[in-house]
């Protein structure tokens, strides 16, 4: 409806502009404030200074144009080498970008920008950091910048755990070495990446090989080592995927010592593969800042058909190593038996103890027995018996 008589009521908490014709006219601070407007020509546009920040589309132009309106604001130029950290009443706020112009209400609090070069300073203060995650000022929302500024985090965290290590480039050169423990990057007008290292022993299985002995056998292998990096940069500058590249040292090393040998020499020399393995991986591996901690072979699997030839081979050979056995002991007892034959040849006492002997096992398997004629009489008839038995 219109009136000639407007009246505009501002809380402590807003200002407004006066506007005629859509044309500014004047600054209206806080209070109650009556116009005149016969010609219904008058409007308002009315900011809330809690926001902090005056964004207003003409903001720029109606600065330079109007010093009643620059009166009211804070007007802060950021470089493009620096980041601004904007205080109100000793809080962060929120973080201007490089390059960017911001306009502060004065009237919103004690005001302060604390300016940081970035082209310098690349790495953010650990108490810095601390409060800025604190105060949630690390991400897009609270970042203070234009429409043609790019929008990205604009401090990277980073954590570095107990067991690892870490490496910092920057626009994608390497630059230094990071030890465990929580950092943050400035990653305005540059791109940050922390590539991450396990610093514990690593175990690398390298399984299911199919490989040729050097007589044709095929044989699939199972070997297992054990690595600790010791040099993040020199794996780095050397290496791109450190894990690939032990996995195929090894599994090249493995391929030429089972390879070079035949399938007697490998079982004959278990040890063979393991020691060939180190010797041909273990300084290629310190070169890139890699020690190898162990290795071993886990399993020597045959195919059917060689496994049951081998068990052939092994149970002649145990066979053969019986029958000498058996040979040998047989011949020692013939041997023995002649020695005692000789001996009691030539001596009628020990004669008498065998045949004792000879009559002891024959009582033994008597339930009774009757003698007749005396001792002699039993001795005789054992010799007619075994006399008539022989």
């Amino acid at each position: 409806m219109f009136t000639l008589r407007k009246t505009l009521i501002l809380a402590e908490n807003q200002r407004a502009y006066l506007m005629r014709n859509k044309q500014f006219e004047r600054f209206i601070p806080q209070g109650k404030h009556q116009f005149w407007d016969l010609k219904n020509e008058i409007t308002f546009e009315i900011f809330d200074i809690n926001t902090i920040y005056y964004s207003e589309k003409l903001a720029k132009s109606r600065v330079k144009q109007h010093p009643e309106i620059a009166e009211q604001l804070h007007d802060w130029r950021i470089a493009n080498d620096e980041v601004g950290l904007l205080y109100v009443n000793e809080l962060l706020m929120g973080i201007v970008a490089p390059g960017e112009r911001v306009f502060i209400w004065k009237d919103c609090g004690e005001v302060r920008l604390q300016r940081i070069n970035i082209g310098k300073q690349i790495a953010v203060d650990p108490n810095l950091l601390t409060e800025i995650i604190r105060r949630n000022a690390n991400n897009t929302a609270t970042m203070i910048k234009t429409a043609s500024t790019k929008v990205v985090q604009p401090i990277a965290e980073i954590e570095i755990s107990r067991d690892q290590l870490g490496l910092l480039y920057l626009d994608g050169q390497l630059t230094s070495a990071l030890k465990p423990g929580k950092y943050g990057f400035w990653r305005l007008n540059r791109d940050v990446q922390v590539k991450l290292y396990n610093a514990k022993t690593v175990t690398h299985e390298v399984s299911g090989q199919e490989i040729l002995t050097k007589d044709r056998v095929s044989l699939r292998i199972n070997l297992s080592a054990n690595t600790c990096l010791f040099d993040a940069i020199r794996s780095a500058e050397r290496v791109i995927d450190v894990n690939d590249f032990i996995y195929k040292s090894i599994q090249l090393a493995l391929r030429e010592a089972v390879g070079t040998r035949t399938l007697d020499e490998l079982l004959q020399d278990k040890m063979f593969i393991n020691e060939t393995v180190r010797e041909l991986v273990e300084q290629d591996l310190l070169a890139v800042g890699i020690k190898l901690e162990r290795v071993g072979v886990k399993d020597i699997i045959l195919p059917g058909e060689m496994k049951n030839i081998l068990n052939q081979v092994v149970e002649a050979q145990k066979s053969a190593e019986a029958n000498v056995i058996k040979r040998r002991e047989e011949t020692a007892a013939t041997r023995s038996l002649h020695n005692t034959a000789k001996m009691m040849e030539n001596n009628p006492t020990l004669m008498r103890l065998k045949e004792l002997e000879s009559l002891e096992k024959i009582a033994e398997r008597v339930e009774s027995i009757k003698v007749y004629g005396g001792l002699n009489g039993l001795l005789n008839n054992t010799l007619n018996l075994q006399t008539q038995k022989t």
